[in-house]
Order: C-alpha cells, then structure tokens, then sequence
C-alpha cells in the first residue's frame, strides 16, 4: 500500500463494509497502483516525483529501469535498498530530454510554490508518446478546507495524534494546482488526458470512517464529485 500508514490499516473489513452499498468503490491507492501497473506494461522507464521513501518503485518492480526523486533523502532508505534513487527539485530533473516512458508524482504538487513549472519539467523529460500520472489533494474539498484552516503547528501535531504517522500533510502546502478547474487542459508538451475525482473514505478510526462515509454517500447521492478530496490526472506528451 502506498501510505505507510496503510500498513496499519485493515483497509479489507471497512472496504467490505463500504461495498454493502457502493459495489463499484475503490480506493486512490487502488486506483493508482492499477494505473501503474496497466502503464509498466508498455513504458518500461519510469521515474517517480516527490518519491519520499521510494516505496512506490520498490512495490512495482516490473520496470526496465525507474528512479525516484526528491528534494531530501528519507530517514528509512538503508544502505542495502539498491533502489534506484536521487536527490533533485521538480523544477530542475537531473536527466536528459526524452529520458522517460513514463512519470508519477502523488501527493507532492499540493506542496509545490510553482506547479506548472514542474508540469514542464516532466514535460521534457518525458519520451514522446510518454505518459505522466498526478494524485493530489482537491482544495475544493470541504474536509480540506477545514484541513487549510488549521494553524500549521497545530495541523501537525493534530496529524501525528490521529494518524500515529508522518504524513506528507505534515509539510508546508501551497494549493497552486488543486481544483478540476486549476488543471490545466494543456501546459509546456503535456495535454491532459483525462480528470478522476475520488473521495477517499478515512479508515485509520471508527469515528474518522463513519463521518467520512456519510460525507460520501452526500456526494453520490447528489453527484457533487467536483467537492471530492483527491484528484488524479492523467497527461499525454503528444508523439511525433
């Protein structure tokens, strides 16, 4: 799982529980992972944005070659992890034009000052016919709002309390590319393939998952997607 909270999490007893009434859910994790996979299949060079502790390369090895870059290296990468791995901004990737089949970045731009600076960025990294693939938080999103209200220290401390964890909300955010509308149809050599909104129903206690599944079942009921709290989009470097 790409949280490494969610090894803490039975993610299959709330799922079962959610599925009684939504059989077609799935969480953003799921979702991500299975557009990696499906992508790996034919982009056999990848590189991961914002990659933290390198867990996505490491989870999905099926790549010819991949790397994962970010602006400090994490405090678990051991000396024997023989990911691939480098430290670098995303406004200043370390590797020639046309380098990658295949670009990820989950939960970094949210954190990014410039972000279609970095859009343009893997935007020349990226082979023609390439593919980049962005999960990010949807300021649109009430529960977020609620989150971006909050005093930073206080968020933190709140973080560490509910989540036993370290989480990248944790970091100074900015919320320059965070709305379906913010993203952008066409920046730099990328045009956007297509938009997925996600509500992610929180799992980490009883309380957090029940109020979070009633705020979704409002959504489904009255098709208020554009109010979810993550997006994933999907851009295309055009072929020549």
């Amino acid at each position: 799982m790409f949280f490494s909270i969610s090894i803490l999490i039975d993610y299959s007893y709330y799922k079962q529980k959610i599925r009684r009434h939504f059989p077609d859910y799935n969480f953003s994790w799921e979702i991500f992972t299975n557009l990696i996979i499906g992508n790996l299949k034919t982009k056999p060079y990848w590189l991961d944005i914002g990659a933290g502790s390198n867990f996505l390369i490491r989870e999905q090895p099926g790549a010819e070659f991949a790397v994962g870059t970010d602006i400090r290296p994490p405090d678990d990468l051991s000396a024997k992890d023989k990911t691939p791995y480098c430290m670098a901004s995303a406004y200043m990737i370390p590797f020639k034009d046309s380098s990658f089949d295949f670009v990820t970045s989950r939960y970094t731009f949210e954190h990014l000052a410039d972000p279609k600076s970095a859009l343009i960025e893997i935007g020349r990294v990226l082979k023609p016919g390439g593919v980049f693939i962005m999960q990010t938080t949807n300021k649109s999103s009430p529960l977020l709002l609620i989150s971006r209200l909050i005093p930073f220290p206080i968020k933190k401390r709140l973080i560490k309390l509910l989540f036993k964890d370290n989480p990248s909300g944790t970091f100074k955010t900015f919320y320059r590319y965070n709305t379906p509308a913010a993203v952008s149809d066409r920046i730099g050599l990328l045009k956007l393939d297509s938009v997925i909104l996600i509500e992610d129903i929180m799992c980490h206690s009883r309380f957090l998952f029940f109020f979070s599944f009633a705020w979704y079942k409002l959504i489904r009921f009255f098709g208020i997607d554009f109010l979810s709290n993550n997006i994933i989009a999907i851009y295309r470097k055009p072929g020549y």
